[in-house]
This record gives structure tokens, sequence and C-alpha cells, in this order.
């Protein structure tokens, strides 16, 4: 029995080493890509970057992480490259869009990709979005959008920028008017300091960091709502959800805060095989802990706070299987 039990011993120490020397011998001297759903510039482009410059170093075998920008239709470009045509091996990952659940929830996804068969890496944080509009403008308040106009720029009906107007029109009887067609972020952030709009929806708030921050800093734009998680910095801001008439306004204000709840998503494609996909969820949780990684992130004003790759899995799966009332209407107000 000793012998046996030294014997299994001893085939244990084997395979599990045999199994991480191959993930190693796998990724070494590899380039990684990682796709981000947007161009260059905005808040997916910056927590993407972030990621590359320490990722790679808690994957066994050290590759090399480079950043593509796949911008294009509301982030779904990324999407279906990343589910569809990219390699399955483990080469390639996606910072996807936040939407791209709503996205298929309520219907308005135009790819054949299945969100809840991703392999979800993980997230760095539950984030709070927002609603500005330029100091400009004579709307000072979410009361105020209900009886003035307010002219919002956005890449398309897909993007978050305009989804939130939407959604706030149908259910708070705000008078916002979307304009559609900017090339990201800061795109619509150039409209706005130009004066081509007044306003936008669905950007990321950085605390402490970024554009918008200086901007709200210098009293340059007011924010009139955040979504999502509340910031510590913007105590007078209301919530989207507060807003609620209702119990029924309140869910479906929930189901179109849910991107926030996905955060900064990271995932492979469904075809990964689970020994790498188990290794890079372990790399993703260990950089998410690295403290030359936080200092980075605080630095551009990123608060860490990661989801593991199986819970945003589990989050993923419970938005794909929301009750059918819920769904109606959420999509009844998205075909407006």
């Amino acid at each position: 029995m000793f012998r046996l039990a030294i014997l299994a011993l001893c085939l244990v120490l084997w395979v599990f080493p045999a199994k991480a020397d191959a993930i190693a011998d796998f990724y070494r001297g590899k380039d990684v890509t990682l796709v981000v759903a947007t161009p260059p510039g905005g808040p997916y482009d910056i927590c993407a970057r972030l990621l590359a410059r320490h990722l790679g170093l808690h994957i066994p075998g050290d590759p090399s992480i480079v950043v593509e920008n796949m911008g294009g239709a509301a982030g779904m470009l990324a999407a279906n490259y990343l589910y569809n045509r990219a390699p399955q091996d483990g080469t390639v990952l996606g910072n996807l869009h936040n939407a791209l659940v709503l996205a298929k929830a309520t219907g308005r996804l135009k790819v054949d990709v299945d969100p809840a068969k991703f392999n979800w890496i993980g997230n760095m944080t539950r984030e709070t979005g927002d609603v500005i509009v330029s100091a400009k403008s004579p709307v000072k308040t979410i009361a105020d959008a209900k009886t003035h106009p307010v002219i919002m720029g956005a890449e398309s009906p897909l993007a978050l920028g305009g989804i939130y107007p939407q959604v706030m029109n149908a259910v708070l009887g705000t008078k916002f008017k979307v304009v559609m067609g900017y090339d990201g972020h800061a795109g619509i952030e150039h409209a706005l300091d130009s004066g081509e709009v007044e306003g936008m929806a669905g950007d990321s708030w950085l605390h402490g960091q970024g554009r918008q921050y200086e901007w709200y800093k210098a009293g340059t734009i007011r924010i009139l709502v955040q979504i999502g998680s509340r910031a510590d910095d913007l105590p007078n801001v209301p919530l989207l959800t507060d807003l609620a008439a209702n119990d029924s306004d309140r869910e479906i204000l929930e189901l179109f805060s849910s991107p926030y709840a996905i955060g900064k998503p990271t995932a492979v494609g469904p075809g990964v095989p689970a020994d790498r996909v188990a290794a890079l969820r372990a790399a993703y949780m260990e950089t998410m802990a690295d403290p030359a990684f936080v200092a980075d992130a605080k630095q551009l004003g990123i608060l860490i706070a990661p989801v593991s790759g199986p819970e945003l899995g589990d989050l993923v799966k419970r938005l794909s299987t929301l009750p059918d009332a819920l769904l109606v209407r959420a999509k009844a107000i998205t075909a407006q």
C-alpha cells in the first residue's frame, strides 16, 4: 500500500507540472494579441493598454501582449472577430464592449455571437458611467431635460451613447436628440468641445483622471446622471436607477445599467482549450493583485475591484436569461 501511495503521489507531481509546462511551452516566445472593441484614445483603449503592460508577466511563458484596435459597429466587429474568426488557441484575447450582452438581450445584436459562450477571463472593476452636457447648455438637471431638447453625440444606436438617451426618453420623459456616426468617445468629445453637440452619454467616469474629469473640474461640463456604481467624487449626482418612478421602471433601468457591472471585460473565443482558459484566468487575477499594475491603474484614475472570469461568466448567463416581459419592454425602447 505504501508503495502504491508513493507511486500515486509521483504520478500527481508529474502530471500537474507537465500541464503547467505545456502552457508555458505554448506561450513562450509568442505575441498574444489583445483586441480592443473601440478606436484608440477612449476608456476601453486605456484599460486595454494598462492590461497589456502587465498581463504577459503573469502568463506562463511570459508572452508579449500586443494591442490591436478593432473599432466598428459599436464593438460588434471585435466581438464577431473573436467569436468566429480569431484563432481559438488562446493567442487572441478581446477587451469587448460592455454593451454586448445588453445588445443581445434587446435583440439589437446583428452578428452570429452568443455572449454566454465566450470564455470570460475577467473584469477590472464595476464601473460608473455618466451622462454629461456642456455648461453652455441651459439644461442643468434631468428635470430640465424633460422640457428642453438636448443634442447628444453617439457612435451608433447600439453604442451606450445611443442607448441611454433612448432609455431616459422612454422611462423618464426626457427630450434627448441623438446625432449618430461619431468615431468613438474621442470623436464625440471633440464634437462636444467644438459645440457641435451639447452632450454625450455612456462614457466611463475615470476617478480623478481623463478629459471629462478635467472638464468637470474646470466647470466646462455638468454631469446629469451617474450609471452603475456610485462614484465617491460625485456625491450630488443622482444614480439612474434612483430616478425610477416605480418598480417596473427600476427593473428596466437596472437592466440598462448592467454594462457597468460588466465593466471593461476580457474574453477569449468559445473554442479555446479549457486548460489555457484556466491559465489566462489565473494570470488575469494575479495581474489585478500585482502592486505595479495597481499603481499604474491609480495613475490613470482606474479603480481596481476585479471580477473573476467565472463570476463574470455567471453574470453574462443570467443577463442572457431574463424574463420575457422585461425583454419585450427593453426591445421596444431600443427600437424607437
